[in-house]
């Protein structure tokens, strides 16, 4: 009997981990409508509360202030494929402090970037996705002005 308890209970709990998992894994959603953001400045993104959220998270607190912090100049939202880019950099400082998100809409991942002119390019991708071709292209012109090529 206390076999056949010990299973129950054994199964229970693996049960109620799996679960855990999968309710843990789930990412919010990305607003309605966003695929059409197209052309909007990039405040929209970043004010956006879903993606703020998402953002915050990725990035986790210091870096997200420096992010924001690289965004003061606003650019509008670009889009190639199912991917969102924009752009910002710190006033009078363009090249030399600049951010970067994109959003892949059909895969719902967020990817940031931070350039400093002084440091190495950091990259924030949600669940270890690839960064999209947008962001390592920005990255890549922005070292090119940096090195004089």
């Amino acid at each position: 009997m206390k076999h056949i308890i010990f299973i129950i209970a054994f199964i229970c709990i693996l049960g109620l981990s799996a679960f855990a998992q999968t309710a843990k894994s789930k990412v919010t959603a990305l607003p309605t409508g966003i695929a059409g953001w197209s052309g909007e400045y990039s405040d929209k993104l970043l004010n956006d509360p879903i993606i703020k959220a998402r953002l915050k998270k990725l990035l986790r607190s210091a870096g997200y202030a420096s992010f924001m912090g690289s965004f003061e100049t606003l650019t509008p939202i670009s889009k190639d494929g199912d991917v969102l880019f924009a752009s910002g950099c710190l006033i009078h400082a363009c090249g030399h402090l600049e951010s970067a998100i994109a959003i892949d809409v059909k895969a719902n991942t967020i990817h940031a970037a931070i350039f400093n002119e002084e440091k190495e390019t950091l990259y924030f991708n949600e669940r270890g996705s690839k960064t999209p071709r947008s962001i390592l292209d920005w990255a890549k012109d922005l070292e090119g002005k940096k090195s004089g090529n």
